[in-house]
């Protein structure tokens, strides 16, 4: 698979999840997906399952988020995603994350996701990742 694909198959996860189309964002990844939320504090979940069970739970808090991605790049077997979570509370309020998700891509389809606080942080973990 190409790095192109590989980050045609990302941006197509971040255009899911911008529609809120929970459906199309599980369908692209693995059974076993590993994700590591960012919107709420978690050791991580696994399996599609639990990814739509998260996303659910965040609609059902009313927790709406709203991502913007900056820029995708590739880099062995993920893509590092660079840009801001918007968490738009009950409220009102609205709460700015900087930040860089990496994407490890397997057969097409995204097997873990993971954010991270820098650019070097999201670097280190792909680059761990790929060897």
């Amino acid at each position: 698979m190409s790095q192109a694909d590989k980050v045609e198959i990302v941006r197509m996860l971040w255009a899911a999840a911008r529609r809120n189309d929970v459906d199309v964002l599980v369908s692209l990844t693995t059974s076993d997906v590993r994700w590591r939320p960012t919107a709420v504090v978690s050791p991580g979940l696994r399996g599609r399952a639990a990814l739509r069970e998260y996303l659910d739970g965040l609609r059902r808090r009313g927790r709406l988020l709203d991502a913007h991605p900056y820029s995708f790049e590739a880099l062995g077997d993920c893509v590092i995603v660079s840009g801001v979570l918007r968490v738009r509370h009950k409220d009102d309020g609205v709460q700015n994350i900087q930040r860089w998700w990496v994407y490890r891509v397997a057969d097409g389809k995204v097997a873990g996701a993971g954010s991270h606080g820098s650019r070097a942080d999201a670097l280190r973990d792909a680059r761990a990742r790929a060897g």
